[in-house]
């Protein structure tokens, strides 16, 4: 009983804190700018857009070797992963290899993850890059 009034007490205070009043001490000085100078400023923003084409093959020259070291850290990964639990499998007792046998099913799926994320780029990437 004494733990529920503690609570009530402790939410009452915190519920005044929240809906203090709090004074503000923010420069009179600001205005907001007018819908012609917003519109002027997003009109220049979305010009600056325009006038940088960026080609494909300027895409590709840097984010290919990017997602090469990317892959080739995960085939590492996995493969090391793979020899680890093959060799905790042959070892093993009926019960570990039971519970490895679950933990396969993990690295099943982050190696479905790995290669599939990569056959989607690619097949993006030839798709994408015949239209344009």
């Amino acid at each position: 009983m004494k733990k529920k009034k503690i609570v009530v007490i402790l939410t009452v205070l915190l519920m005044l804190v929240i809906c203090a009043p709090v004074r503000s001490y923010a420069s009179s000085g600001f205005s907001f700018p007018s819908w012609s100078q917003l519109q002027s400023s997003a009109n220049g923003f979305l010009n600056k857009g325009k006038n940088n084409n960026v080609s494909t093959s300027q895409m590709s020259n840097v984010f290919l070797p990017a997602a090469r070291i990317l892959l080739g850290f995960a085939v590492i990964v996995l493969v090391g992963v793979t020899i680890v639990m093959g060799i905790k499998y042959v070892i093993a007792t009926p019960e570990e290899a039971a519970k490895l046998k679950q933990q396969l099913i993990g690295l099943v799926v982050s190696a479905v993850v790995i290669f599939g994320a990569v056959g989607i780029w690619t097949l993006a990437y030839n798709v994408f890059s015949s239209i344009f």
